[in-house]
């Protein structure tokens, strides 16, 4: 949005800056781009579980098994040191 400029005949011999009218227009959208987007049927809904669900059926076993073997991983890595902490802590206490 542009403001309007003022320019009288007496400012252009002065060296100051035009007046500006500060009373902004907005746009009006275009009627095409405010076309309310077609919400899906329970019919299509169904079709597209359905084609997913088929899809996806032979990797999901596939995801799962590597997925879990980082999980194991991950957690083995960050529940070392906190065992061998306590072996150390157990170690000090009986030694007293």
């Amino acid at each position: 949005m542009k403001s309007t400029t003022q320019i009288s005949s007496n400012q252009q011999n002065e060296r100051s800056f035009p007046l500006t009218d500060f009373q902004y227009h907005a746009t009006v959208p275009s009627a095409d781009r405010s076309v309310a987007k077609k919400t899906p049927t329970a019919r299509e809904l169904q079709n597209f579980r359905k084609l997913s669900t088929e899809f996806f059926a032979t990797e999901i076993p596939r995801d799962y098994i590597a997925e879990l073997l980082f999980f194991m991983l991950i957690t083995g890595i960050a529940a070392w040191p906190i065992v061998s902490s306590m072996v150390a802590i157990t170690r000090l206490v009986r030694n007293y």
